[in-house]
């Protein structure tokens, strides 16, 4: 019974070791390869997705260009969701 918990105490340490070599080499190579294999954008500016506008059931904040639309007497009312704009009109 000794022997296997020992061997599991070993097993947990050689992965853990295995794991932060592991992390270490990826950082390593992450930085020599650049941004383009980290997945980031080069730039360190963040990417504009469109102006926010108000919901105007609950309130949130939602870009222009993920929101959910619906044209209301001519105008474009945004809503973060189509449970949002299911309830408009409603309350």
């Amino acid at each position: 019974m000794i022997k296997v918990v020992l061997y599991l105490f070993l097993a947990i340490i050689l992965i853990s070791f295995i794991r932060s070599v592991v992390g270490i080499l990826a950082k390593a190579l992450g930085g020599l390869l650049g941004p383009a294999a980290t997945g980031r954008p080069a730039s360190s500016e963040p990417q504009k997705i469109g102006e926010l506008k108000r919901d105007p059931v609950c309130g949130t904040y939602i870009s222009t260009a993920t929101s959910v639309k619906r044209t209301i007497g001519g105008e474009v009312v945004h809503f973060c969701s189509v449970e949002c704009s299911n309830k408009y009109g409603k309350g």
